[in-house]
């Protein structure tokens, strides 16, 4: 079983010697997983980041499935949670291990993400089916359910001090706290929206790997902002991709302009903060994309 570098990496920098005693012990979860659920495992799906992620056959059928596994229970059980919440737009769970911090959800096809979109040249249209994500998601919430309120966000911006320009941490705490204020439009958040997370599924696209927040529906505009970070396109200059994907959402969606610019400006800042808390840098690119933003005129 190959596992790429830099999942390996990741799992190391977020759980330390607990991650590699994970990562040893996938070989005996998958054997326990698949003869619990009466499963046959096809491959390690490419690219994994955060998450091990499997193509499985449930042998009864002979359907194809996505296994998905983490080290800790409480991210896989929001996400299941998260996934139960919507009729439209999302995958369906079959199974959920609690003791394995594992599930089985339905295998998208063709499953490409929207990062081909973008690759080709189609940055348009790949906003344009964001927009659209956004949408069937916040008219077709099933259920409330007791999620992480977007405000306990803003506590990450405080890993930057002293290493992040204090004129742009500050703009971000200030608008942050401003946004957060008024609760009565909440709703439920994925909360990590962007390319490699929305999956073709026929004719239409599903969201996956949800964060799982409650809060202000503009929120799930910032994460598309600055992605895919490996092939943002380089047809235009940065300035000129996030203006025109904000012109793009003010025009899609019923937010304000100038909220959304300010969610996507934030977005960005909490991202850096979770970059450096997890690999002790600051992204060159993320501060290129606070400038296009601040400079954007919507």
């Amino acid at each position: 079983m190959h596992l790429n570098s830099t999942f390996v990496s990741n799992i190391l920098d977020l759980y330390g010697e607990g991650g590699q005693s994970w990562i040893d012990g996938l070989p005996t979860r998958l054997s326990q997983l698949s003869a619990k659920w009466n499963l046959r495992f096809l491959d390690v799906m490419p690219n994994l980041t955060y998450n091990f992620v499997g193509l499985v056959e449930i042998i009864p059928t002979g359907e194809t499935a996505i296994l998905k596994m983490v080290p800790i229970n409480k991210n896989i059980a929001t996400e299941v949670q998260w996934l139960g919440c919507f009729n439209k737009g999302v995958p369906k769970i079959y199974w959920y291990d609690e003791e394995h911090s594992a599930f089985l959800l339905e295998r998208l096809e063709p499953g490409d993400s929207l990062k081909t979109l973008v690759r080709a040249g189609n940055d348009e249209t790949a906003t344009r089916i964001l927009c659209h994500t956004i949408r069937d998601l916040q008219s077709h919430q099933q259920k409330k359910s007791t999620f992480i309120h977007i405000s306990e966000l803003a506590q990450s911006l405080s890993l930057l001090k002293d290493h992040l320009e204090e004129r742009i941490l500050s703009k971000a705490e200030s608008w942050f706290c401003d946004l957060t204020t008024d609760r009565t439009q909440d709703v439920i958040l994925h909360g990590d929206l962007h390319h490699d997370n929305v999956l073709s599924s026929g004719s239409t696209w599903k969201a996956i790997d949800p964060h799982g927040y409650i809060g202000d529906p503009v929120f799930e505009i910032g994460a598309m902002i600055y992605n895919p970070c490996d092939c943002f396109p380089k047809d235009q200059s940065i300035s000129y991709i996030v203006e025109r994907r904000l012109k793009i959402l003010a025009e899609e969606l019923s937010f304000d302009a100038q909220r959304i610019k300010a969610w996507a400006y934030c977005r960005t800042v909490l991202s850096i903060a979770w970059t450096f808390e997890d690999h002790a840098t600051i992204p060159e690119f993320d501060i290129a994309i606070l400038s296009a933003i601040d400079q954007a005129k919507i």
